[in-house]
């Protein structure tokens, strides 16, 4: 019984929430359930070490089974550098990332899709931020630009 209430929750979160365009990603109950526990909604953790620290970034994507191949911090450029592969189709993804890694006072980014900018939903939460863009078939990079 408990493991269908789970599943359930699970569905009710993520299907309803979630579209290819990238409308309504972000609304209180999903990020709830982001920050409560992030590896059940995203799925896939991406460990990146800096300083020798080690922070775990969470990613999803709602239906391909796309995978980051890794995350740079660009310090030039205030910036995380996103590596993707197998987007096998348009997608939705989310990414929830420390703000000890990249923050801005403003919420205020430059996201970019295979170099072309993108609109993105966002929600901050405690010391973390986490961002909903729509990737196309065949991306291939993520660049996240701190703005001012």
């Amino acid at each position: 019984m408990k493991i269908s209430i789970v599943i359930a929750s699970i569905v009710f979160l993520f299907f309803p929430l979630c579209s290819a365009n990238g409308d309504n990603i972000l609304t209180p109950p999903f990020v709830h359930a982001i920050v409560t526990n992030p590896i059940s909604v995203f799925g896939k953790t991406y460990n990146l070490q800096v300083d020798n620290m080690n922070y775990p970034l969470y990613y999803g994507f709602h239906y391909t089974s796309a995978t980051v191949s890794k995350i740079s911090v660009v310090p030039e450029s205030n910036s995380v550098q996103i590596s993707l592969q197998n987007v096998t189709e348009t997608d939705t993804m989310w990414v929830y990332i420390p703000q000890s890694i990249i923050s801005s006072d403003s919420n205020q980014f430059l996201l970019s899709v295979d170099g072309k900018n993108t609109s993105y939903e966002i929600a901050t939460y405690s010391h973390s931020t986490i961002l909903g863009f729509t990737v196309n078939a065949n991306a291939h990079e993520v660049q996240i630009q701190v703005l001012g």
